[in-house]
Formats: structure tokens, sequence, C-alpha cells
């Protein structure tokens, strides 16, 4: 059992680590991302202060050509460093983080920008005329081309950052989407393994212990169980049941003994009657036999032999409520057995004033029991419903499938007197009856309720004072799967399962 919970544990840990793996690679993922929309976020930044300080310098640069002012030179020379700075800081400058062909091509670029802004600065200072120098003009033009291409480059820079975001932000939002696509798969597949592993199995024993509660020991089958970690689990609940059966046998036959002093003083009192009216009747035969009739002798025999069969019937009936024994069992249909049933009682229904309703129908499945017992059942409640109907009434009679589809129910329903509720929780004790005295023995439904239970069913009633009662006879169904009789107490075992 140790063993057992130890792998189901281990199987259990090993889907959610599973799980964390998943959640820990898309958090890796998605912190890659972040951490790429960051840095392409600081070069939008970069590239942007690089733009808006090349435009301070074209705009300086502009006017110290046009209203040549050196201070002009100053400015421009201010913002130069700047753009130098955002571009070759050594920590993080715009060209550590910027990648691709055109880094480099900026980097000379703006070298040369630089050199030929140093020329220029050296110009005028040397003189204040040297604005119509012939030398200056190449000098002049380069820097403006210079100038523009840094332009060029810097405005493309920042445009190609912002696209990059936009591909990132938007990678972002599919990797979202994913992650939760593969959580959703994920969560599923860890409730399926899961369902799988525990509900189902679970669910199996459950069936079985409902199956337990109505007197069917069936065992689990072991070719059910497909999960190796219950499969000594299931081994241990069918020796349970295995030892359940053996000792509700033995309580019901210690039940049985333990009856014995009610059933002592029960036989003793139903058998007095009839005994005592036998030996007065023989006393009486022998004493008068010469002074009576042959008609007189005759009537008084024949009251011997009825007194007689009353005391076989008691007799009889002990017998088979204390008998143990399984009878054979085969395919029964219901319809046969109710059917041949009423005949029995077909005189009696007649002169009770009784109407019958049947409610049978002939797609009813078919069962396994043995025939002569179920007509003793049904027989017992027939004559009881007749009993309790002494100014006629209605027996109906309905054969009906469960809801589950496990059991076929055969309901017995009178409008007689009804049981009083002091009365119903003990009509299915031996010798305990409701009827008048002489009219019955009290064992017809004890007998009843036992051979119901030795087919792996049961018997309940619902009564109502002054209403009738009904009885409902529940017999387990003779599935796809052929199923035998399994031992006594009305266990049931299949053919194929352990």
């Amino acid at each position: 059992m140790k063993q057992t919970t130890f792998r189901i544990r281990r199987r259990i840990i090993q889907a959610f680590l599973f799980c964390v793996l998943g959640v820990l690679i898309f958090a890796g993922l998605s912190f890659q991302a972040h951490r790429e929309i960051g840095r392409r976020l600081r070069l939008v930044e970069m590239a942007d202060d690089l733009v808006n300080n090349i435009l301070e310098i074209r705009r300086f640069e502009k006017n110290f050509f046009l209203y040549k002012k050196p201070d002009s030179l100053k400015e421009a020379r201010a913002y130069l460093q700047r753009v130098d700075l955002i571009c070759c800081r050594p920590d993080e400058g715009i060209l550590k983080l910027r990648k691709g062909p055109q880094k480099a091509k900026f980097h000379q670029t703006l070298q040369l920008y630089q050199q030929t802004f140093k020329k220029i600065e050296a110009l005028g200072h040397e003189n204040a005329s040297g604005l119509q120098s012939p030398d200056f003009t190449p000098l002049e033009e380069s820097l403006r081309n210079l100038g523009q291409e840094l332009m060029s480059m810097a405005e493309r820079w920042a445009k190609e950052e912002r696209i990059a975001i936009d591909h990132l932000f938007l990678q972002a939002m599919y990797l979202f989407v994913a992650s939760m696509l593969v959580f959703v798969i994920l969560g599923v597949l860890v409730a399926w393994y899961i369902s799988r592993l525990l509900v189902r199995p679970l669910f199996q024993m459950q069936q079985y212990m409902e199956k337990i509660a109505h007197g069917d020991y069936t065992p689990i089958p072991e070719s059910e169980c497909k999960s190796q970690e219950f499969f000594t689990l299931f081994r241990a609940f069918n020796r349970m049941i295995q030892e359940l059966e053996h000792h509700q046998e033995q309580l019901v036959q210690s039940g049985k003994i333990a009856a014995i002093g009610t059933l002592t003083s029960g036989v003793a009192h139903e058998l007095n009657n009839p005994i005592n009216n036998i030996v007065l009747t023989a006393e009486s035969l022998k004493e008068d036999l010469s002074h009576l009739s042959q008609e007189e002798a005759l009537e008084m025999i024949q009251d011997i032999l009825a007194q007689s069969g009353r005391a076989s019937d008691i007799v009889r009936n002990l017998l088979d409520f204390s008998r143990s024994e399984q009878p054979e069992f085969e395919e029964v249909s219901i319809n046969s057995v109710i059917r041949e049933t009423l005949k029995l009682v077909q005189n009696q229904v007649a002169l009770s004033g009784i109407e019958v309703k049947k409610e049978l129908s002939p797609d009813l499945p078919f069962i396994l029991g043995n025939v002569k017992t179920l007509q003793q059942v049904f027989l017992n409640l027939f004559i009881n419903a007749v009993q309790a109907m002494k100014d006629g009434g209605i027996l109906a009679i309905r054969g009906l499938v469960s809801e589950d589809r496990h059991w076929l129910k055969v309901e017995v329903a009178d409008t007689g007197a009804g049981i009083s509720p002091e009365d119903l929780p003990h009509i299915f004790e031996p010798f305990y009856t409701t009827k008048e005295v002489g009219r019955g023995t009290g064992l017809g439904l004890s007998v009843s309720f036992s051979i119901v239970q030795k087919h792996g069913g049961h018997l309940e009633v619902k009564s109502q004072l002054g209403h009738g009662s009904t009885f409902t006879v529940s017999l387990p169904m003779l599935a796809a799967e052929e199923i035998i009789p399994g031992g006594q107490g009305g266990a049931y075992a299949s053919r194929s399962g352990g």
C-alpha cells in the first residue's frame, strides 16, 4: 500500500513538474523578449537624441556659413561632442548597442565630419577673412555632404529601431497567445492524466461499492485496471469483497442461529394449534367411532388432514428460510415467471373480486435466476396482496429497468389496507405477521427476502395505512458479459474477470 501511495505521489509530482518546466520555458522566452524590447527602446531614445543633436549641428553649421559668426562654430562643436558621446560612449553608446553593417560606416563618416570640422575651425581662427579662401569652399561642400549622410543614417536607425520594436511587441503578443494555448493544453493533459490515474479507478471502486451496498459482491475484474498504481489496490479491494461476502454469509447464518429462540417460540406457537386440533379430533374419532356416521368420520379425518397440511406448510417454510444452499441458475424471462405465477392464484383473484393490471413490456431483459424460487417469491407477494384486499381492489404488476440499467425491477402494488409504520420495519423478520391468527405463519416474506438476496437483488416495500402497499423486487440484469452466481449471499462474478 505504501508503494502504491509513493507511485501515485511520484506521478502527480512529475506531472506538475512538467507544467512548471513549461511555465519556466515560456517565462524565459518572455524575459528575453522584454529584455530585447528594453534594449531597442534605449536605442530608439539614443537614435532620437542623435538625430536632434545632428539637426542642431546642421543648424549652427548653416548659421556659420550664412552669417559668418565664429560663435556658431562653438555651438556646433558642443553638439558635436554630444553626438560623439552618444555614439562612442564606452559603456553603452549607440555604436556599442547597434548591430549591422552601417555601424562601421557611421563611425567612419562621423570621424571624417569631425576632421573636416576641425579644418574649418582652424581656418576660421587663422584669418577672419579666410572665408573667401579658395581652400574653404571644398571643405564647406564636404562638411554639408558628411552632415547630410550622418543625418540620413541616424534617421534610418531611429526608423529601423521603431519597426524592430513593433515586431518585438507583435512577437511578445504571439508568445503570450501561444503560452496561453500551451498552458490550456497542458492543463487539459494534466487533468486527463490525473483523471486517468486517480479519478477513473476511484469512480470504478465507487460503482462497485454501490453494488456491495445492494448485496452484489462482484469483484473488480483485474483486466479493467489500466493503472499500475491501482493494481495492488484493486487486488486488496477484491480481497476485501471476498472477506465481506464470507463474513456476510457468516452474519446471515449467525443471525439465523440467533433467531432460533424466536423461531422456536414461533414454531411452538404455530405448530401447537394444528397439533392440538389433530390430537383432539383423533381422540374424538377414537372415542365416538362406533357412534359416528361415515360422513361425520370422513369430516373429522378431513379436518385432521387439513391441520396436518398446515403443520407441514409451517415446517416447509421454516426449512426454506434456514436452507443456505445455492439453487441452480439459468436465463429467465421475468414476464414468463409472473404469468405462470398468476395462473396459480387466478381463482383466488377472481373470487376476491380483484382486478389485475399488468405493465410488462415484451422487451424486458433476461436475468439469471431459479424459476421455482422466483415463482415462490411472487406467489407470496400475490397472496399477501389478495389477502390485504378483503373487499376487492386492484393488483398492479409493473416491470421496468432502472435508470443506471443495472437492475430489473418488478413492482407489485395493491390497494389494500396497507401496513402501519410501526409494523413496516419488521415485516421481513421470521414469524412476524400482521394477519389474523390462523391465516399466516410469518415466514412468507422472510423466505422471499432470502430468495431475492440469493439472486443478488433486494426486496423493498413502501406502504401507507389505508392506501395499500407496493413491494419492489430488484434483480441484477443479465448484461452482455455473462454473469454467473459467485457464491452465497447473492454474490455475482464475471467468468472473464478476476
